[in-house]
């Protein structure tokens, strides 16, 4: 049976206030990676995704260590994903539609700790997909997605607090899946996400696009278990603006670059049941950090087919 690990935008849509300008809505970061690429058939799925963030250290914009301030998080996102017969362009059309539920919390040891929103309610990704099933790259195996997300701002949100579940602003989100395999045992796994955020509700203010993937290097030890080498990488592309003026920070505050960066890495398994049950488990340590903060991930990733 092939491994199945799917298809998510994750969320931690938290606003950290550790500087006058925006921070990021948090995109998938590490919640896909081993055979994202590759489902095994049409159908329905559930997925649950259980993620702990822990904070190591806040970095500001040249890399270097900034504040004491950290925040913390425990995700459950559950996602409902569909894959239908109905073709498009050679691919079988799908629509997936996942809800994250955050608990955060803050700790400074030095001054005011940032007060956290106690609603847990994040905001809801929806989006079709096509997805292509054992096609040829080269010769190889090769599976792929090209999906469109929209993230709608439903979450809990509001101003009083440093710390939301909400990001209080639309994202579009398009991003493409692939799995490749150069051998039967050995495949090699990435999603490519693009981030397009619009003005937070109700102002004038807007994060800058960004950029990410996330990777995986498998190997398969027996037919039902696999190990990887996963992580992920973030750039956001274009600096935060205020009414369409891209210098507002830089001008007004006198922030060099406003735009943030962080790499990660680490160890992760999965392994297939008797039953179909699909389970993996990852560490991901984060490094070479700019304008956010640098930590530690533990993703545990539980995945069914519904309609056997």
């Amino acid at each position: 049976m092939k491994v199945y690990y799917a298809f998510a935008i994750l969320l931690l849509l938290c606003k950290v206030v550790a500087a006058q300008d925006p921070k990021l809505p948090a995109t998938n970061l590490g919640l896909s990676n081993l055979q994202d690429g590759n489902p095994p058939g049409t159908g329905w799925y559930y997925q649950q995704y259980i993620q702990n963030y822990q904070t190591i250290s806040n970095r500001g914009p040249s890399g270097a260590a900034i504040g004491n301030g950290k925040v913390n998080s425990l995700l459950s996102m559950s996602q409902l994903i569909h894959i239908g017969k109905t073709k498009m362009a050679g691919g079988n059309l799908g629509f997936t539609v996942l809800l994250p539920v955050v608990r955060l919390s803050a700790e400074n040891n030095r001054s005011q700790v940032p007060t956290v929103n106690p609603n847990p309610l994040g905001d809801i990704i929806a989006g079709p997909f096509v997805q292509w099933f054992n096609k040829k790259l080269l010769g190889m195996r090769y599976s792929h997605r090209l999906e469109l997300d929209l993230v709608s701002p439903i979450g809990a949100y509001q101003s009083l607090y440093d710390v939301n579940p909400g990001a209080h602003l639309f994202s579009v989100v398009p991003h493409y899946t692939f799995t490749i395999f150069p051998s039967e045992k050995f495949s090699v796994s990435m999603r490519h996400h693009f981030n397009y955020y619009f003005n937070e509700l109700g102002t004038r203010t807007k994060p800058g696009v960004s950029y990410n993937f996330n990777y995986s290097l498998e190997y398969a030890l027996t037919s039902s278990l696999r190990v990887e080498l996963a992580g992920y990488y973030l750039k956001q592309l274009a600096q935060d603006s205020e009414n369409g003026d891209s210098h507002y920070y830089q001008e007004k505050f006198g922030i060099s670059d406003t735009r943030e960066r962080v790499f990660a890495y680490g160890p992760g398994i999965g392994y297939v049941t008797p039953s179909g049950l699909f389970i993996e488990l990852k560490e991901m340590q984060e490094a070479a950090a700019k304008n956010r903060s640098e930590g530690f991930r533990t993703t545990l990733v539980l995945s069914y087919k519904l309609d056997k």
